[in-house]
């Protein structure tokens, strides 16, 4: 979709437990916090979170969209508003629009991946209302029944009323009742991964990763050294509403945000030349300022490398699927990969020109750079070996996996390929996906590469060897 709609169709992820660095406890409180624990509890306290409020904001469809009735874009654009209009909610996922093909096209895509004899281990990040685990079992049950049989399937999922929806959504015939469990914890904590597990797995994350806590820095310019930011609040203890936020920088000291600016290749310090010093201050300089009206703002994923931390450290053998809008249009926020922050009232979507609004009433996502996600994948599983990864639109990744006739309207448009154009896929595999599977290709696929006979070699010489089409028709 190209409207407001686009940018809504969210999913939840995990609290991050914030780090204090003052708390005064009388009838007004003070308090100071990275900005990714301040919007980490912005999104995901408890209390007062945005995602645990009394109204869920996210959407459920009783059924799938009658595609093939609908005559073209126009009249599955307007189908889409009225749900939107009749459910009063922030957000559809693509897996709710699109059910059952893109569950289904998540689950082959997840078959292809993994060795046919072994256990199916699968594990969900923020399952939202449950819909695409659902989709996932009913493909593999209907048409796999070996892997299914040998199929779990996990959703770590933060919020108590998110984990009651899914188990009602997946559970709700006892069909899946021997594979399927919710598992509520956080998922950048150890106790949501227990021991170290060997056993490969596939990890999903679906619209998780723009509502992964970030942390913003600036500095004066291109030859300074960058700074973190902190986020004083101050008001009355018991009414939030009145609470006053205001940006604190000081230098960076943080692990996670200089691992992050690191694979950002942006670490203070970095050797440039004068002419990029200059381009940078002229780019970036344009795009935020911080207080003073001039500088350069970055946001940087460090939930994200902490999320990927946790799951190198406690699944070392793993392939990663993960989706999520690879840009967000009407950001008014400044900074490089700024959030687009919004409220919905009355069914009416509400910008914010900055994230200090008052803790809980608003939605802060971020768009995902997946180049930088495969750098702080690698980072992450730094020590235990190489990664495989693709970044792919989510075009591509439907034409791949998907059964592309049934959400085809009468005019031949095809939702499932032409919405969400903003949106990409990232497949990242670590430990035996990265060198053990043998592969038999032809090489013959272009006229820059040898050509000769069927024979076998390692995933990394085929990559290597045919980057150009074979990673994408044999893989």
């Amino acid at each position: 979709m190209t409207s407001r709609l686009t940018r809504l169709l969210k999913a939840r992820h995990t609290v991050l437990k914030p780090t204090s660095r003052s708390l005064v406890s009388t009838a007004s409180s003070s308090s100071l916090l990275l900005a990714r624990d301040w919007i980490s509890e912005s999104l995901y306290n408890l209390e007062h979170g945005y995602f645990n409020t009394a109204a869920s904001p996210v959407g459920q469809l009783p059924d799938s969209l009658p595609f093939q009735q609908l005559a073209g874009q126009q009249a599955y654009l307007q189908t889409l508003r009225l749900w939107y209009d009749k459910l009063q909610v922030s957000w559809l996922t693509p897996a709710e629009i699109f059910q059952p093909f893109y569950g289904h096209a998540v689950a082959a895509a997840l078959l292809e991946k993994l060795p046919q004899k072994q256990p199916l281990d699968i594990i969900e990040v923020g399952g939202g209302s449950g819909r695409l685990a659902r989709d996932v079992l009913d493909y593999l049950h209907d048409h796999h029944q070996e892997q299914y049989a040998r199929a779990s399937y996990t959703s770590l999922e933060i919020s108590p009323k998110l984990a009651e929806v899914q188990r009602q959504k997946v559970l709700h015939d006892g069909k899946h009742r021997s594979c399927y469990k919710v598992a509520q914890h956080d998922a950048s904590t150890p106790v949501a991964w227990g021991a170290v597990n060997e056993q490969p797995c596939v990890i999903i994350l679906m619209e998780v990763l723009d509502n992964l806590p970030h942390d913003r820095v600036w500095r004066q310019s291109s030859e300074a050294d960058w700074q973190e930011t902190w986020i004083q609040s101050s008001g009355p203890r018991h009414d939030r509403m009145q609470h006053k936020h205001v940006e604190v920088t000081e230098p960076v000291a943080d692990p996670l945000v200089w691992a992050c600016l690191e694979a950002a290749q942006l670490q203070p310090g970095h050797v440039s030349q004068s002419w990029l010093h200059a381009t940078l201050d002229w780019i970036l300089g344009q795009v935020s300022p911080s207080g003073s009206g001039s500088g350069q703002t970055m946001w940087l994923p460090t939930s994200c490398l902490q999320l990927l931390q946790r799951i190198c450290a406690a699944r070392p053998n793993h392939v990663i699927i993960a989706a999520d809008f690879d840009k967000l249009p009407d950001v008014t926020v400044p900074g490089q990969g700024a959030p687009l922050v919004a409220s919905t009232i009355n069914g009416q979507t509400l910008d914010h020109p900055s994230y200090l609004v008052p803790q809980g009433t608003a939605d802060i996502f971020f768009p995902t750079d997946f180049q930088l996600l495969q750098s702080l994948h690698q980072l992450a599983n730094q020590g235990r070996g190489g990664i495989q990864g693709q970044v792919m639109k989510t075009k591509a990744f439907m034409k791949q996996h998907a059964d592309l006739a049934k959400p085809l309207t009468k005019s031949g448009y095809n939702p499932l390929l032409e919405d969400f154009s903003n949106t990409s896929f990232y497949i990242g595999s670590a430990g035996v996906y990265e060198t053990v599977h043998l592969c038999q290709i032809t090489f013959a696929c272009h006229n820059r590469h040898m050509s000769g006979r069927l024979q076998p070699v390692y995933k990394t010489v085929h990559s290597s060897a045919c980057n150009m089409c074979c990673r994408r028709r044999y893989r």
